[in-house]
């Protein structure tokens, strides 16, 4: 199915996106087909950070501070110690009016 797939569509334009490190591929002219991925960090990031979503969080459904889970797991816990300095990195850079 997907062969064939891919001849029917083999002659369409194709557009190129990054979104978060990852690049998506989509069909110029056909809304109808979403968009898939290509490439990049296909793990994510941890939104508002520099830093990769780690491979443990790929176990979970949905990725909310679960803290029983995070202090549980000492990757996790390590990560979103990480995360929360960054953030408070961000939140008093932009009290000193770095906006």
């Amino acid at each position: 199915m997907r062969q064939s797939n891919t001849k029917r569509n083999k002659h369409k334009a194709v557009i190129y996106e990054s979104a978060n490190g990852i690049t998506y591929a989509r069909f110029r002219d056909d809304p109808t087909i979403p968009r898939w991925k290509v490439g990049g960090n296909t793990k994510g990031w941890i939104q508002g950070t520099q830093i990769q979503c780690p491979e443990d969080w790929n176990k979970f459904e949905t990725i909310h501070p679960d803290f029983t889970t995070i202090t549980n797991n000492p990757k996790l816990k390590e990560i979103y110690t990480k995360f929360l300095e960054e953030q408070l990195k961000y939140k008093t850079w932009e009290q000193l009016g770095g906006r």
